[in-house]
């Protein structure tokens, strides 16, 4: 085998993306938080799901017109940040073949060297132990293998083999990766994908030969779980595959293309939200989970003015304070999903306003965000918020008549002094940092770091005051926002608590409604 044509590439992208979503929920349960708060493995397969779907629009004979779609589809669907990356991969590819209507073995060396820098510039600070560095080390692989003579599947079997080395080796670079016993799970997806685009070869070569040392079977820890699903006898397929891997003690039935199912899945989560990629759920008996996690709220388009804002948001509560602050475009964050760089687009698009300011709100769309910004023809910034409540604080900052670096420059700094922490549930036993979590412990999270876990909420909830307290004896202020799992009274009581152990403190309450977190804390 030495060349690749469009109908095989196509092939092998169908393939890629068969098999990640075969195993998303493997992949998911590889993040390092076990927090059910957005997973790698969701994200990369929507990001792919978008770009199959703009291929399986094309009809062409060239390689390269399918690359191109593919990186389109992928560039304008990417979800949180192993989305982009994968995006900017795609991308590399696109680029690499340009003009070419079939792929021979000669150009694979440079398809890996521009995809690997194209995705290394997309990322402002590259961290050893990631999805980067396994494409990274393929890269090597490819410049080092390459011989006149050799077979593409070969050839390719060989850089993947070198891929999937470099991924168990990630626990060794990243030190949080070693303390929870997982792999880095971007790496995973990029490896998994690649295995699945070999598999369409239909090499001689057993791509199967490749196995991780590393990455866990999957647990199950059952939740009891009862939908009904409305989807297409095709779709049916994929998910009874799907199900089959993200759950046990499946009862279901298919008729008149509507699915009835009883099942035990250990990340409800995750599972809800894969079913809403094939199909519409009519029903799901969970409580308290909205199974309509990909709503966008259109505002009234603005006349034309000076600035304009963008928020992602998840709450009622917070949506109605971000509403107050005349935040011009609301982003549902949704329960575990991650707006595309396309949603997030399609908001720019909608506000009419010489400059616009993004506000992300989580770590893991900062990226999606940087993305639609470059890509709009308006003058749109990031400011990188990691949570509501620091758009509240940059908001507050905000002066119309200053310039909009001015405004940027100085909503960073008041951010930056914000303390901001979370109370979850954990959703695996795991030890991270030194911290020891059981599964269903209550998990406090201060700036990103996770600090006690406990049995109950109220004791995580002041063991997590007192460690950012200690942190910074200048803190005066607390703010709790309280999420759609907790009763009004039970906040109410935390801060009398609060107040009476921390007498200097002034301490507010504020009705967020958030899922996944049952508090969000600020401190200042």
């Amino acid at each position: 085998m030495r060349e690749i044509d469009a109908n095989k590439l196509q092939q092998m992208i169908i393939g890629a993306y068969d098999l990640l979503n075969e195993n998303r929920e493997m992949v998911n349960s590889l993040n390092v938080f076990p927090v059910p708060d957005g997973d790698t493995g969701t994200n990369m397969t929507m990001t792919m799901k978008s770009g199959v779907d703009k291929v399986n629009q094309l009809n062409s004979d060239s390689c390269y017109d399918i690359a191109k779609a593919l990186s389109q589809g992928t560039l304008m669907g990417a979800r949180g940040n192993s989305g982009v990356i994968l995006s900017q991969l795609v991308r590399g590819f696109s680029k690499a073949i340009k003009g070419k209507s079939i792929i021979e073995t000669s150009d694979i060396k440079e398809i890996f060297q521009i995809a690997n820098q194209t995705a290394y510039k997309a990322v402002m600070k590259p961290t050893e132990g990631t999805i980067l560095t396994v494409s990274q080390k393929m890269t090597d692989k490819a410049n080092q293998f390459y011989t006149d003579d050799i077979s593409l599947d070969r050839y390719l079997f060989e850089i993947i083999s070198e891929g999937q080395i470099a991924l168990d080796n990630t626990p060794n670079q990243l030190p949080v990766l070693k303390e929870a016993g997982v792999v880095d799970s971007g790496g995973q997806g990029l490896i998994t994908l690649l295995k699945g685009a070999f598999s369409a070869l239909n090499s001689d070569i057993n791509i199967k030969d490749i196995e991780s040392k590393n990455v866990k079977a999957y647990k199950d820890l059952p939740f009891e779980l009862e939908f009904e699903l409305a989807t297409t006898e095709e779709s049916y397929q994929t998910i009874l595959k799907n199900l089959e891997n993200m759950a046990d003690d499946i009862e279901q039935t298919f008729e008149q293309e509507i699915l009835k199912a009883s099942l035990k899945t250990d990340n409800p989560y995750s599972l809800l939200q894969m079913l809403t990629v094939d199909g519409e759920i009519l029903k799901a008996e969970l409580t308290n989970l909205n199974p309509n996690m990909e709503k966008v709220k259109a505002r009234k388009k603005s006349q034309a003015k000076k600035y304009g804002f963008i928020a992602v948001s998840r709450g009622e509560g917070y949506d109605s304070i971000l509403e107050s602050m005349n935040i011009d475009e609301i982003i549902s964050g949704g329960q575990t999903m991650n707006p595309s760089t396309e949603d997030i687009f399609n908001s720019l698009d909608r506000v009419n306003a010489e400059n616009i300011i993004i506000f992300p709100n989580n770590k893991n769309i900062i990226m999606s965000a940087k993305q639609a910004a470059e890509i709009t023809e308006k003058n749109a910034v990031v400011v990188e918020t990691r949570s509501i409540p620091e758009t509240f604080t940059a908001m507050l900052e905000f002066d119309p008549d200053s310039s909009i670096e001015e405004n940027v420059e100085n909503m960073n700094e008041a951010i930056k002094y914000l303390h901001v922490a979370e109370i979850s549930i954990s959703i695996r036993d795991t030890s991270i940092k030194g911290v020891e979590i059981s599964r269903d412990d209550y998990l406090g999270i201060l700036d990103g770091d996770i600090v006690t876990s406990n049995k109950k909420i109220v004791d995580t909830a002041l063991k997590t005051v007192d460690h950012a307290l200690a942190k910074d004896s200048d803190l005066s202020l607390v703010t709790l926002y309280y999420g759609e799992d907790i009763d009004k009274k039970d906040a109410k009581d935390l801060v009398k608590k609060i107040s009476k152990k921390h007498k200097g403190v002034d301490v507010e309450l504020v009705y967020g409604g958030q899922p996944v977190y049952y508090y969000t804390i600020t401190l200042e």
